[in-house]
């Protein structure tokens, strides 16, 4: 990430945190419409079956049901320890953790909400594996689950060099044992493509590596809690006593994770789980929305809510959408309502089709429109004006131009995870070094990531360190804390765990209360034994444009929490925790200037906008040429499209270009230029197409800020 954008990326983050959409009194939805949306609510929280399935649309109040749901529970008598709440991710976890206290500090069970357990799925299983003593024979300690760029930079080319093969062939081969590990079926390593050799290798490998680092893969502990109480390993006195069992956003669950969750429930806990099959669009992360449609076939016993009433969106954005979700088959049925229909005044809001001859002319007038409508009273709110997009690599730049010739504030979605960049990982190893340090949590893995970035130690050495601890049977953590390097590394080897030992020592002492403030120029220095040479300036120069921007309060704790979150919705949860920690929320200056957010339609999810501009959607990008070639993925691409839409509040204007010319026609098609139709999902909203030759007009652009005002 070039370091403009990276500080432009964080002020946006903090810009949102600071104004966070609330409802207030001047909202037209009445009294009597919030009284009656939250009585559903209640009557799904307050259920008394064994098991209850909450079906929420977007905008419907699922977080906030699943927070009077703990409420509930508690004040009937549930020990609050006993009280499970799983959430898809640590910052999701964390921020549900907050929400629910929150919620809980105005009832009478406020002195037992910090006892309820919100976890991962992937903790509680690591915690059933720890009480069952089923670690200590694979792991020296506690393993920790394998980021993206560990498992492209460590794992997969330590494999591939094990193997024989290119980095790409060992990712495949990976990414078919994950595969079979998260769906339970054997028949993604069993294929013809991934060869005995590679099944057996792999197999070896990963057994030793996975003990020497400590570590695991995404999909791997669940499986082996699963496949441990399948087998007996796990006894009733293992598992922890739940009483009651709260599952957010259980249509992202694969099918192991679904079996777990199903063993739990038999030993007696009280099932509820919350999400919504419309919404499932992580396929690639093996997710199965089945689970959330045949609930009540997996749970005869079973209670069933549905939320229809929407917050969010106005109806001419609701309506449409719901009519092309539709479309798809085996889906819960719904019969979304906006809330805004009925209210006092009525917001009937926008959603529009624009179709341009040029991609040119296209990007052009969202460009034009989005400078409308700063004009119009956006100004100060850019933030608020979303652009979503389907094809990063296609979109993305031209789309930028259009908005730079203007001269419009926004900024790009994050690209991978911030810390993909060396420098900002070499930060983000030096933090996890202090924790390990401080607080015995041992990490292997940032050991093993940071010697592979110190300058002049490459894949050969870095795994011929691993390998010679292997051989020597030495504890690989510890190597770095012994008095001198082991006279069985060669002389290269010997300098590269030396550098390591002399950093972590100059560590010793960080504690995790510390600030980023107090400790920024340790940092720097470690950077600089890190990154030798002419490419210092260029390494760190990122993490030197990130660190400008983050609050100097800001803990090293928190730092680690927010550097180890891989996607846009969930820096901002966390950023969100620290600045309501600090009190920066009262301190105006602290706020930075709003700008247009640009964003993936997998990274807009769980955010809205007043208003979004949807550009490209036409047949072969949305739905994409690949996804048109199978219909789960034309499913899917539909749920991705649904999702888009339902992220706008006031106004949702979505277009298409019919001619595609240069860099656009050759991604596409390697040919010079590409004419493509409006996309079959644009026909299924049953909206007609309006041709245009620009963007809004002054007047369109005060029409909608009435609609915008009205919210």
């Amino acid at each position: 990430m070039f370091p403009a954008l990276a500080e432009a990326w964080l002020k946006l983050l903090i810009a949102s945190v600071l104004d966070l959409p609330k409802r207030d009194s001047t909202m037209p939805i009445t009294a009597a419409q919030q009284a009656a949306a939250e009585h559903q609510q209640d009557l799904a929280a307050q259920n008394p079956s064994p098991q209850v399935r909450l079906v929420a649309g977007p905008g419907t109040g699922k977080s906030k049901t699943i927070e009077k749901r703990v409420a509930h529970v508690l004040n009937n008598g549930a020990v609050p320890n006993a009280v499970y709440v799983i959430s898809f991710t640590v910052a999701a976890s964390a921020e549900l953790r907050d929400r629910v206290a929150a919620h809980c500090a105005t009832q009478p069970c406020a002195a037992l909400a910090a006892g309820v357990r919100v976890s991962t799925l992937h903790s509680l299983a690591l915690r059933i594996l720890r009480t069952a003593n089923l670690l200590a024979a694979l792991y020296p300690h506690d393993p920790s689950i394998l980021d993206d760029w560990e498992r492209k930079t460590i794992f997969d080319l330590e494999l591939a060099s094990t193997l024989g093969c290119t980095p790409r062939r060992a990712s495949d081969v990976r990414l078919a044992h994950d595969a079979a590990w998260q769906t339970l079926n054997p028949a993604f390593i069993n294929q013809p493509a991934i060869t005995a050799a590679e099944r057996t290798g792999f197999t070896a490998f990963h057994a030793t590596r996975a003990n020497l680092y400590s570590c695991v893969l995404p999909g791997e502990l669940v499986y082996k809690c699963v496949e441990a109480l399948r087998m007996g390993q796990i006894q009733p006195a293992h598992l922890p006593a739940i009483q009651h069992l709260i599952v957010d956003e259980f249509q992202d669950l694969n099918a192991c994770d679904q079996e777990l969750i199903s063993r739990l429930a038999t030993q007696g806990a009280v099932l509820f789980v919350a999400g919504d099959d419309d919404q499932s669009i992580y396929s690639f992360r093996h997710a199965d929305p089945s689970g959330l449609v045949n609930f009540q076939n997996s749970y005869p016993q079973s209670a069933t809510h549905l939320l229809n009433d929407c917050f969010r969106c106005t109806p001419n954005i609701l309506n449409p959408a719901a009519a092309m979700i539709a479309v798809n088959p085996t889906r819960i049925t719904k019969n979304l309502t906006s809330l805004y229909s009925v209210a006092v005044p009525p917001v009937m809001g926008t959603t529009e089709v624009w179709s341009f001859q040029s991609e040119q002319a296209e990007l052009g007038a969202v460009a034009a429109s989005c400078q409308q409508m700063i004009n119009a009273g956006m100004a100060g709110r850019e933030d608020e004006i979303l652009i979503l997009i389907s094809d990063r690599g296609l979109q993305l730049g031209p789309l930028a131009q259009a908005l730079g010739n203007l001269g419009l504030p926004y900024d790009p979605p994050p690209g991978e995870a911030l810390t993909s960049d060396d420098g900002i990982r070499a930060v983000f190893c030096f933090l996890r070094i202090a924790r390990d340090l401080s607080t015995g949590q041992r990490d292997y893995v940032c050991h093993r990531s940071l010697l592979g970035l110190l300058s002049g130690v490459g894949i050969t050495t870095a795994k011929g360190v691993a390998d010679a601890c292997v051989r020597n049977n030495q504890n690989f953590r510890d190597l770095f804390y012994l008095a001198a390097p082991p006279h069985w590394l060669n002389g290269r080897q010997s300098a590269a765990v030396g550098r390591l030992s002399a950093i972590a020592q100059a560590l010793n002492g960080w504690a995790m209360g510390d600030t980023i403030g107090t400790r920024s120029a340790e940092i720097d220095q470690l950077l600089a034994n890190v990154f030798a040479g002419a490419s210092h300036l260029a390494k760190v120069a990122p993490w030197a444009a990130l660190v400008a921007t983050l609050p100097g309060g800001m803990t090293l704790e928190e730092v680690i929490a927010f550097f180890g979150t891989d996607n846009d919705a969930d820096r901002r949860l966390v950023l969100d925790r620290i600045n309501q920690r600090l009190g920066l929320a009262a301190a105006p200056a602290a706020a930075p200037q709003r700008r247009i957010r640009i964003m993936t339609m997998h990274g807009a999810k769980g955010l809205s906008g007043k208003i979004v501009f949807i550009p490209s959607v036409e047949q072969g990008i949305m739905p994409s040429h690949r996804n048109l070639q199978a219909a789960g993925l034309l499913i899917e691409h539909r749920r991705l499209f649904y999702v888009s839409v339902t992220r706008a509040k006031a106004a949702c204007f979505i277009s298409h270009s019919a001619l595609h010319t240069g860099a656009s026609a050759f991604r596409l098609r390697q040919l010079p230029q590409v004419r493509l139709p409006r996309s079959q999902f644009l026909n299924e909203m049953q909206i007609a197409s309006t041709n245009r030759v620009a963007g809004m007009t002054p007047q369109d652009a005060a029409t909608v800020m009435m609609a915008v005002n009205n919210l």
